[in-house]
Parts: structure tokens; sequence; C-alpha cells
């Protein structure tokens, strides 16, 4: 995902709703709602649904992303 800036307070509040929406994936009623807060990115990227289900391969690398950006220093922290 080269367009996804870990530096990026933007990218990483998404980032981080992803996430905390995936951990709920279990319950049906946020299934509907995932292709749609997946196209609400900030890097300006559409998914069909039927690519909804590359998604996961597609959060991985996003979270390994974030990760290298966070030890090198590189990456906006979300406040705690």
């Amino acid at each position: 995902m080269e367009k996804f800036d870990p530096s990026s307070e933007n990218h990483v509040t998404w980032f981080k709703r992803m996430t905390e929406l995936s951990e709920k994936l279990a319950d049906p009623t946020q299934a509907m709602t995932l292709n749609d807060e997946i196209n609400s990115n900030p890097m300006k990227i559409k998914l069909t649904r039927q690519d909804t289900l590359d998604w996961f391969h597609i959060h991985f690398v996003l979270c390994a992303s974030y990760a290298k950006a966070v030890l090198k220093g590189k990456a906006w922290l979300p406040p705690q």
C-alpha cells in the first residue's frame, strides 16, 4: 500500500478505525459496513464488494507498514 502514509494523522486515524472494525467482524451487523468503511479511506482507493475479500491481506500489509514506521520513529501516534 504505497499510498498509506503512517506519518499522516488522517491516514492513521482511518487505519485505527479499520483495526477496531476488524476486531468486530464476527458480528454480522458490522460486516455490512466493512466495504463502506474501507472505501472511506483517505488514500481515495475504492474496493468493490468482491475486492473486500482481499481486505484481510491488505489490512495485514498496512499493519506491517505502520509497525515498521513506528519502529523507525516516522509514524504519527494517536494520543493514548
